[in-house]
């Protein structure tokens, strides 16, 4: 069975990579969001992030992805749900780590790895092949 995930974040950031997955992959039923907004109550999120755990009852595994390791949406998902023994709350939240949470299933600590790694393996720089090598121009051209 697919695992399940709660895609947690500072303001809109987690509707917002979600609606991006949503635009290629189309919808997943497997995902709760829940996002921390200016000014929200701490004890009512910690009870939100409980609500969403229990909707995600069917599945066998909850995975927790938050926008920043230390981030108020990291911290109070590992105080509230990080002991139980089918969560696992990661930090690195981007399109490609949500469409992998999204699609994984099976062992969740082998799920959790590859999600942490695709996460990681996204995050690259261009470089342009074709740029001249920075020569030594010190008599001009």
């Amino acid at each position: 069975m697919a695992n399940a995930v709660i895609a947690t974040s500072h303001a809109s950031l987690a509707s917002g990579v979600y609606s991006a997955v949503k635009m290629i992959a189309g919808e997943f039923e497997n995902l709760k969001i829940q996002e921390f907004k200016e000014n929200d109550n701490l004890d009512e999120f910690d009870q939100k992030l409980k609500e969403n755990y229990k909707s995600l009852k069917d599945y066998d595994n909850v995975i927790v992805l938050a926008d920043l390791a230390g981030g108020t949406p990291f911290n109070r998902a590992v105080m509230t749900l990080g002991d139980l023994p089918n969560v696992r709350v990661i930090a690195g939240l981007n399109f490609a780590s949500l469409y992998q949470a999204l699609n994984s299933s099976g062992n969740l600590d082998d799920s959790v790895e590859e999600i942490i790694n695709i996460g990681r393996e996204s995050v690259i720089q261009y470089k342009n092949e074709n740029e001249i090598e920075d020569d030594n121009f010190e008599d001009g051209i």
